[in-house]
């Protein structure tokens, strides 16, 4: 155990300097922008097919000293097959607007199907989610965002402790009180891995990129993101 906690802390630490370097590498850039995300969640499984979580999640941005955004997220999720699983879940975001924190109710529902070819696996989901936000405070606040969001992941399955992934994340704008137009708002991409320590606990440690393309203020964010997760 005492083996495989300095372990996770080099990695670490080996992930936390290539996110720098890639942040400083792209620092000369106008709208760039540096964060830290960071989460904890607790995994029940009821059986082999039907399983709640609840994660806390915080992350920083403007180079990791302001809070852009904290989060409660609470889901269920229901395998259909070895390759199919459905997930259901709630998440209320505080997140920062300048000068006050906008409240928001988002609701979704995913879709996943995965597939095997010898050490890797290829896992496609596609999220159906529906935001409403300022409730009490807009005239349009009861009127919700809707989104569709795909995600393609590559995991490589190196031992039964660490897997190394990368993934590609789609946000489309489906429908807004605001908007005039349907576009891609945000692209994701990820690099990092999964160490599980045993059955119960794990830690998943990636570095990401964030290419925002609202229309009136693009901005690419550049995060190092580590979450602890226990499962019992």
């Amino acid at each position: 155990m005492q083996n495989a906690v300095i372990n996770t802390s080099v990695l670490i630490r080996r992930v936390t300097c290539l996110a720098f370097i890639f942040f400083i590498s792209n620092a000369t850039a106008q709208q760039n922008d540096f964060g830290v995300w960071a989460g904890v969640s607790l995994k029940h499984k009821f059986s082999q097919r039907f399983s709640a979580t609840l994660e806390e999640q915080i992350r920083l941005n403007q180079n990791a000293m302001a809070i852009a955004q904290y989060f409660t997220d609470a889901s269920l999720e229901y395998s259909l097959s070895k390759k199919f699983k459905f997930a259901f879940g709630y998440r209320f975001i505080n997140n920062f607007q300048q000068t006050y924190y906008s409240k928001r109710h988002r609701m979704y529902a995913d879709l996943s199907y995965k597939t095997k070819f010898e050490k890797f696996q290829f896992i496609l989901r596609t999220r159906l989610q529906e935001q409403q936000k300022d409730i009490h405070s807009s005239e349009v606040g009861y009127i919700p965002d809707w989104y569709s969001r795909n995600k393609l992941t590559a995991k490589l399955d190196l031992t039964k402790k660490y897997m190394p992934y990368a993934s590609a994340e789609m946000m489309y704008l489906i429908k807004a009180p605001n908007a005039t137009v349907n576009y891609i708002e945000k692209w994701r991409y990820t690099i990092g891995v999964e160490y599980e320590f045993n059955r119960e606990h794990s830690l998943d440690i990636y570095y990401l990129i964030q290419r925002d393309r609202m229309i009136n203020d693009p901005i690419t964010l550049y995060a190092v993101s580590i979450g602890y997760a226990y499962t019992f």
